[in-house]
Parts: C-alpha cells; structure tokens; sequence
C-alpha cells in the first residue's frame, strides 16, 4: 500500500459551484412532482442521479435508559413559523414538522434523537436497506413507518414527494447539488458536516422543529456520560493513550475531530502523537507505518469486505502487527465499524461509550 498524507473526508462546496445548478433547479422538481403524480404505487421507479460524493463515515445505539429525555418533546406552536439559517441558505418552517425525511442516516440520528416523526430516509450501498438495529425502540416510537427513499448518492426525490413532507434534512456535503429541487418538495434544512459536527446537526435540527430544550437536555445527558466514564478509565488504567484506526482498502488514523474522536475527547481520553490534528478527520498510513497507529489502547474496525477482511488477516500474520505494543499487551480490540464509524450520531456515540466501558470494565 501507499502512504498518503492527511486527508479530510467531508468535502465543502464553493458558493459558485452551487449557483451552477440553481438554474436547473426549477424544472427539474417541476418534472419530479408530475412524475410523482403519474407513477402511483411504482415501487421500481429510478432514483435520481446526482454525483454528490458520499464518505465512508456517515452518517447511532439508543441513549442509555437512565439518561432518557422526561422532556415533552412537542414544541409549542407559538414558536412557529420559524426561520432558519443553514448551510446552504435559509428556510422557513411553517408549523412544527409532522412528516420528516432525513437524507443522511447522521440526520436520521438527529431526527430521532428529538423524537421527531421520521418517514423516509436514505441508506448507503444498501437497496431498500432498513433502518440500524442499532436506533432501538426509537425506530417503534417515531419511525415505524418509515419508508427507504434511494440510496445516499442519488436521493428519488419522486418517492419523496410522495412522502408529502413537511420538513427535509440534509448535509451540504452529500446534496448540495439538488438543494433546490429539495427545497422546492418542502423546507430543507442543510448541515454543514455530516461527521464529526454531529451535535451540530442535533442542534440546528432543534433550531428547526422547536426543540431546543430537548437537545440541550440529550446532549448534556450524553457528555455528562462520557465525562463520568472517560473519569472512571483514566482513575482505574493510569491516563491511557487510545488509538482509533480503521482498514479498508487502506489503512485509516482517526483525529479528534472525527465522530469518534469527539466521542473520545469529551470522555477526557488521551491521543497518541498520530491521531493529535485538529484540522483534519483521518490520515491515512501504508503498512508499513502501521506502528504510527500504536498506543496503551488500540480499537481497531474492518470494513465489511471480504478482500479488505483478507488483507487484515495477512496483516496481522505479520511481525509488523505483532510488534505493536497494544498487541504485545492484550489491548488491541476490534470493535464494530458500523457503530464506531457510520453511526455518527447521539447513537452511535452511546455505543462507543458502551464499548468503552464494556472493554475497560468500568461503570457505564
């Protein structure tokens, strides 16, 4: 393999690169809704086709019990209408969302973390795919009929009209290029990141559909969790330094402002010198580097790949892996990539910190 330099893995778009496609944006959607009126219940109709580009980290498990919202979660009708600055522009939420669509599963994340109704969403080289198992009852209780709109790269936006919502989430770096015809369906809403900005999207999400206490209330729930439990393994294992990589068809250092490094940050949990930026998701490394990804602690995931699960095997067959001081140690742990690197969410986030306290054996 061939070492490659720090890259970042959430692209941003240029203002100008958007305008190029405003222009096509009207009779695009105006094609889309008369499609829409005439496919009736086609379940093969194509999705559209747009060339946004999708990361392998998307876009979480349900919070823990004890740390449950006894928030009502209905805003107040008073708050509404209500304007929205995101990244791509501005929106105007009319009434509080009743029928939600989230584009990316970090958004779908967001939309369930604040119990809001969801009834259609995007998934990732996975047609027709369902929802995680690992969004729990949150699926029963605000997403039981939820209906798969295409995949992340190429949204229908046909089955999304026929959804009829009444407010859309998005991240500017998946469909910047079909913002407008989106917004012309119903009120989008744009995040800027779809990663490591995760409570961001929790946020500005709230911002929108009058949920602001609940978000505070979730997300303090949450960092009060990690705090407790980064306490707990830094007291009981002497400050560990903690090391996150990923293989896929190469070899993935996760920084601190990746989903899991901010998970690891707000636990207090120490970095070694390889995964320090503060700029930059993930730097990737060759085989031969892979002492750079050594630490006390190593968590380490496979994308589900049957080459990439091969070149683990042969990796780890060899003196290179095996010189790693947290394999000489007993302390290099595989852990789930869907939850550790997909998941990017309130979800997701509570599965790590499941992980962590499992693996360190400390109170969770």
């Amino acid at each position: 393999m061939v070492s490659m330099p720090v890259v970042r893995t959430e692209a941003t778009f240029s203002s100008r690169h958007r305008r190029a496609h405003r222009a096509l944006a009207a009779s695009v959607v105006a094609l889309v809704v008369l499609v829409a009126g005439c496919g009736g219940d086609d379940d093969d109709a194509a999705p559209s086709t747009t060339t946004a580009t999708a990361g392998d980290d998307t876009v979480t498990t349900a919070p823990a019990a004890d740390a449950a919202s006894t928030t009502t979660a209905a805003a107040d009708a008073a708050d509404f209408p209500r304007t929205v600055e995101h990244a791509l522009g501005t929106a105007e939420v009319a009434a509080e969302p009743s029928r939600v669509v989230a584009l990316d599963m970090s958004l779908v994340d967001a939309a369930l973390t604040l119990e809001l109704p969801l009834v259609g969403y995007t998934t990732y080289d996975d047609p027709n795919g369902s929802l995680p198992d690992y969004f729990g009852d949150a699926i029963d209780a605000h997403a039981a009929d939820a209906t798969w709109v295409g995949d992340l790269l190429s949204p229908n936006l046909e089955a999304i009209v026929e959804l009829e919502p009444d407010l859309i989430l998005t991240a500017a770096v998946r469909h910047e290029t079909i913002y407008d015809e989106l917004a012309a369906i119903a009120p989008t809403i744009a995040t800027e990141s779809a990663g490591g900005g995760w409570k961001d999207n929790i946020r500005l999400t709230a911002e929108a559909t009058g949920r602001e206490d609940l978000a505070a209330e979730k997300i303090g729930a949450y960092e009060e969790r990690a705090a407790g439990i980064g306490a707990a393994i830094n007291d009981a294992h002497d400050d560990p330094t903690i090391s996150v990589v990923r293989f896929l068809d190469h070899i993935r250092l996760y920084q601190p402002v990746s989903f899991s490094g901010v998970v690891l940050a707000d636990a207090g949990l120490a970095r070694p010198e390889s995964q320090q930026s503060t700029d930059e998701f993930i730097r990737q490394i060759s085989e031969e580097e892979i002492g750079l990804a050594d630490a006390d602690v190593l968590f380490y995931t496979v994308r589900d790949d049957a080459d990439v699960e091969q070149q683990v095997a042969e990796l780890q067959a060899r003196p290179l892996w095996s010189s790693l001081g947290a394999v000489q140690n007993d302390s290099a742990y595989p852990v789930p990539d869907e939850t550790w690197m997909s998941a990017t969410g309130m979800f997701g986030a509570h599965e790590i910190l499941d992980d962590l306290a499992d693996i360190f054996t400390v109170e969770g």
